[in-house]
């Protein structure tokens, strides 16, 4: 089963000039591929520590399975790392 995990983020309203650093990310969203639900909390963690992004510029987080051409959302990673299925019930890892 293929995975790929959507990062992206936007300006947080709250903050003068929208981040508290400048990220060095595009807010482009990007589509990466993991293996696991778990790896894509993971590399969504670390995307947003290395581009210091707090929990408003956060826009990224779907969970697709991949078949062919064809992409189904199946999971999300929330700010804080955490994963959800489409019914909002808490993936543990």
């Amino acid at each position: 089963m293929k995975l790929q995990v959507a990062l992206s983020h936007a300006k947080n309203p709250d903050i003068c000039g929208g981040y508290w650093i400048e990220p060095t990310d595009s807010p482009k969203r990007k589509l990466v591929d993991v293996k696991s639900i778990e790896e894509a909390s993971s590399v969504c963690r670390e995307y947003l520590e290395s581009n210091g992004l707090g929990g408003g510029n956060w826009t990224g987080g779907k969970v697709y399975q991949v078949s062919g051409s064809k992409k189904t959302q199946i999971a999300r990673i929330s700010y804080n790392g955490r994963a959800w299925d489409n019914n909002d019930n808490e993936i543990t890892f």
